[in-house]
């Protein structure tokens, strides 16, 4: 007896009667199975695409939250691999080439669909889509994103991820992506000397048409491998955007950049959401004892929402030198590992900042996230010039 095959589907519909219609047409057929996933909107299709494996789409081009075209190119922009085939009540010549030309497998209009003609599109765009084995090509390797989380307001976390976004890119010559989602501010632009009229709002409200020349529209070049994705600030937010939207503007990200460096500001629902981008968390603290209790609130809650102590790294920001509590004592209190620690420098940067050398390479943050951020890499410290065995040598036989 012949083996049927299970084909995967989904479709893009959000009206619920016509998507039983093709649920319907498509469980009565003898010769192929086909498991269909429903998306009503755009961003949960573009939300199955991510977690599930689909052999074709059939998309609808007029959702709630997408129109025309638009709809389709999306879908293409996000899932290149997988063939679409176009289903609309629209009786339009025009648009049904226009759909071909640009990567459409088919074009079926809902008034003239028949059981026959549907299987029939499904089965061709599925055999003209697949490759020989010996051409198929491996899938390119997504960046990785790390998240920088303040236990509160005013803790340093934007100073540190900027400096780790720069550090990132001059360690491993790879390029980073600085993404500010602390929307109660623009620090981020103000640290990279950024003014951009375009922001991380702008990306997420245009996610049917974000493609790379939109993205070097929005994305603003601070130096050498590193872009920068601001955030609104203050005075130029409109409506936060959803933590859905943000996922997906992340996920466009990390085909382009080997690095995302994410600024989530304070633990909000949003931000929460959005963890589950991150391939590690650094919740950022000073050793002032509300910022120590939020942030023993934060790991615990993270915790509980299912992330594990081994992605989730504390940073102690801003400690004084003569400090009278040691880091094991903190430890304690905190029943948590500090992975690191920078220094509290006050004076150095208002000279620093004065001469607006946010980022300078001399600062002693800088030159610290630098020693964590090999610690988190695994990368040896190299010993400073004259320090070593050399240096013991010569200062044995002095």
């Amino acid at each position: 007896m012949k083996q049927i095959k299970l084909t995967n589907v989904l479709l893009v519909e959000d009206n619920a009667v016509n998507a039983r219609v093709v649920q319907a047409m498509l469980a009565t057929v003898e010769s192929h199975q086909f498991q269909i996933s429903i998306a009503d909107t755009l961003l949960a299709a573009l939300d199955l695409l991510v977690h599930s494996t689909f052999d074709v789409a059939i998309v609808d081009l007029t959702l709630t939250d997408s129109q025309g075209l638009e709809t389709f190119l999306t879908i293409k922009r996000h899932a290149p691999g997988i063939p679409v085939i176009i289903l609309t009540g629209m009786d339009d010549e025009a648009m049904a080439l226009a759909g071909v030309q640009q990567g459409a497998q088919d074009y079926l209009v809902k008034g003239k669909l028949t059981k026959d003609a549907l299987v029939r599109a499904l089965i061709y765009a599925i055999a003209r889509s697949q490759k020989p084995a010996e051409t198929t090509v491996r899938a390119p390797e997504r960046g990785t994103i790390v998240g920088l989380l303040g236990s509160n307001g005013g803790v340093g976390t934007t100073t540190l991820a900027a400096h780790w976004a720069v550090q990132l890119a001059r360690q491993t010559d790879q390029k980073v992506l600085l993404v500010d989602l602390d929307f109660s501010s623009a620090g981020a632009s103000f640290l990279m000397k950024v003014d951009s009229r375009y922001s991380v709002v702008d990306a997420s409200e245009n996610l049917h048409r974000l493609d790379l020349d939109m993205w070097k529209g929005v994305v603003s070049n601070c130096r050498e491998n590193v872009d920068l994705l601001p955030g609104p600030g203050a005075s130029g937010i409109r409506e936060a955007p959803t933590a859905e939207r943000i996922r997906h503007v992340l996920r466009f990200a990390q085909a382009l950049y080997s690095w995302i460096v994410v600024d989530l500001g304070r633990l909000t629902a949003s931000s929460l959401a959005i963890l589950e981008e991150t391939k590690d968390l650094f919740v950022v603290t000073t050793p002032e004892l509300p910022a120590l209790f939020e942030a023993s609130r934060i790991l615990r809650r993270l915790l509980e929402a299912g992330l594990s102590r081994e992605r989730m790294h504390l940073l102690l920001n801003r400690r004084e030198k003569k400090s009278s509590i040691s880091v094991e004592e903190l430890e304690r209190a905190l029943g948590y590992p500090i992975y690191g620690t920078v220094a509290d420098t006050p004076d150095e940067l208002t000279e620093f900042y004065a001469e607006r050398r946010f980022l300078d390479e001399n600062l002693q943050v800088h030159r610290q996230i630098g020693q964590i951020m090999r610690k988190w890499r695994g990368v040896e410290e190299k010993p400073a010039p004259g320090v070593g065995r050399g240096f013991l040598r010569r200062l044995r036989t002095a």
